[in-house]
């Protein structure tokens, strides 16, 4: 059963940044509902400006690894427009509303990324969004 909200984040690697995006395998709960029983799923999160990114969630058939993933075509152009690096902390949520056509129940995805910045608090880096930090 889908749940109603759901968030994940990850500590992007070097491999999430130049192949594909390898998902915590809790997000399946929420993800697998929503596949007609396919092994992949496209999808549109939005960023914190309300910019759709389409991403294709995808999992492995039976046999294989079954890890969930963010393809690499769909995912890199996400990577290179926002310029991610390892480490940054990648956070995908989702919450269930009620379409305006038809009043039926839909999801909508969000996007974050998340990166300490050289400016402290403290003696602790400020963790901001992508969006706010400079090239």
């Amino acid at each position: 059963m889908a749940l109603p909200h759901f968030r994940v984040t990850k500590r992007l690697t070097y491999s999430d940044i130049f192949s594909k995006l390898e998902l915590p395998t809790l997000i399946q709960d929420h993800m697998i509902p929503f596949m007609n029983g396919n092994h992949f799923l496209d999808l549109m999160a939005a960023d914190i400006w309300g910019q759709q990114w389409p991403l294709r969630y995808y999992t492995r058939p039976a046999g294989h690894r079954r890890g969930p993933v963010f393809t690499k075509h769909r995912w890199r152009q996400f990577v290179e427009a926002k310029r991610l690096r390892v480490g940054d902390e990648f956070i995908f949520s989702g919450h269930q509303v009620i379409a305006a056509d038809d009043g039926e129940l839909e999801i909508q995805y969000n996007i974050e990324v998340k990166r300490a910045s050289a400016i402290t608090f403290r003696g602790q880096p400020v963790v901001l969004d992508v969006e706010y930090l400079a090239a």
